[in-house]
């Protein structure tokens, strides 16, 4: 028999999980296999190297934070998606009416179809600046989280 069919039997050999015959048979052929017989040296060395090792798991406070941290983040973006879009579906809709209902009728004279888009457009410069300030500073503001 190879080589090939010998390694699949090489760890549980070294963990004592072969029948007799399957062990005295890996035996014999690690006497002929040199390649074999460093596997199994390179396996029994990690093992023993493994042996004392434990899997320390965070305490309930890391795991808190953790999972709030990523629900915060994901559920933050996800609100700011839905109230920008909701906010551009609603204002454009406000501004097809507002053409569509004032600006265009003819018995509103000019003066105040001009004001109400000056009006409009203000408003409007006034809501992005302010909503694009704040999103540079909340990227700055090194306070942002500390609970007050």
């Amino acid at each position: 028999m190879g080589e090939d069919t010998y390694k699949p039997l090489l760890m549980g050999f070294i963990d004592d999980e072969l029948t007799e015959t399957e062990a005295h048979r890996v035996e014999e052929h690690l006497k002929g296999c040199p390649a074999c017989a460093l596997e199994v040296e390179e396996f029994r060395r990690l093992k023993s190297a493994t042996k004392n090792m434990r899997v320390v798991m965070p305490s309930e406070r890391e795991w808190e934070l953790y999972w709030s941290s990523v629900y915060n983040r994901i559920e933050r973006r996800i609100g700011w998606i839905l109230v920008s879009v909701g906010a551009v579906l609603l204002a454009s809709y406000g501004l097809y009416y507002l053409i569509h209902t004032f600006l265009l009728a003819g018995e509103i004279p000019i003066v105040v179809r001009i004001g109400i888009i000056a009006l409009v457009v203000g408003f409007c410069t006034l809501i992005v600046s302010a909503i694009r300030e704040r999103m540079v500073l909340s990227r700055s503001d090194k306070y942002e989280r500390i609970k007050r």
